[in-house]
């Protein structure tokens, strides 16, 4: 093929699954712009002398809510506009929740008809949102030849520094999608957790040090993976027993 000068094929997933992705990445930022509304809420809030909600807890939720509107309530004057800036946030807050809502809705529905959603669900701490993520840009699994081409594929494999003699792993590459490697990282923490398996690999990585946790998830995240390429690829549930097998044979 090289030798005639033709271009390597690219893969290029059918429309229905480009749609998917869409999805999943317009739910992200929704949720993106949800967090951006709390802070700014909050943080005129603050200006104004009030550090904190009126009940304990949660500054969303329903009592403290009903707080905001009250305060915004009030009748707004030359230097009080404040008010109308932190009503309308609510408003924007309320519309964005609705819009999650409805997308998420949606997303469950579709989830729910892949037979690969409930397979990568039976790891423990994978969620709906990781497992959707991940079949949506796995597509076809048989399209990755080994477990390093499916983690680099995710940009989770670490970049590699040479010069003369000298070769070194540097930081991972971040290449591909990142809601993926979003949503795989917080599956991480979760699943160090739930599974002793993957809670001693972690340990492992770690080496005691607070300093390399970062690096540890990172290779949870790879671990969880290779996990997920094997259960795709066989179509078995998740195993503990086989994971811890497979763990000690490596340490």
């Amino acid at each position: 093929m090289d030798g005639i000068g033709e271009v390597p094929s690219v893969y290029m997933p059918s429309k229905e699954v480009r749609q998917w992705r869409e999805t999943i990445l317009h739910r992200k930022k929704i949720i993106t712009k949800i967090v951006q509304v709390k802070n700014r809420i909050r943080a005129t809030l603050k200006s104004q002398g009030y550090s904190k909600p009126l009940e304990k807890g949660s500054w969303w939720k329903k009592s403290n809510r009903l707080w905001m509107r009250n305060i915004c309530q009030q009748n707004i004057g030359v230097c009080d506009l404040w008010y109308m800036h932190v009503s309308n946030l609510l408003d924007e807050f309320e519309l964005l929740e609705s819009q999650l809502k409805r997308v998420t809705v949606y997303l469950d529905g579709y989830l729910a008809k892949n037979p690969g959603g409930k397979l990568l669900m039976s790891i423990p701490g994978v969620g709906p949102r990781t497992a959707e993520a991940v079949l949506a840009y796995t597509d076809d699994v048989t399209r990755f030849g080994n477990y390093k081409q499916y983690c680099s594929y995710f940009g989770l494999t670490p970049k590699l520094d040479e010069s003369g003699l000298c070769r070194r792993l540097g930081h991972i590459s971040k290449r591909g999608p990142s809601v993926v490697r979003w949503v795989i990282c917080e599956s991480s923490w979760m699943a160090i957790r739930k599974s002793k398996g993957l809670k001693a690999f972690y340990e492992r990585v770690r080496c005691g040090q607070d300093g390399r946790k970062k690096i540890a998830i990172v290779a949870v995240a790879r671990k969880l993976l290779g996990i997920m390429r094997a259960m795709l690829l066989t179509g078995e549930l998740f195993n503990e027993g086989l994971v811890n097998d497979a763990i000690r044979q490596a340490a």
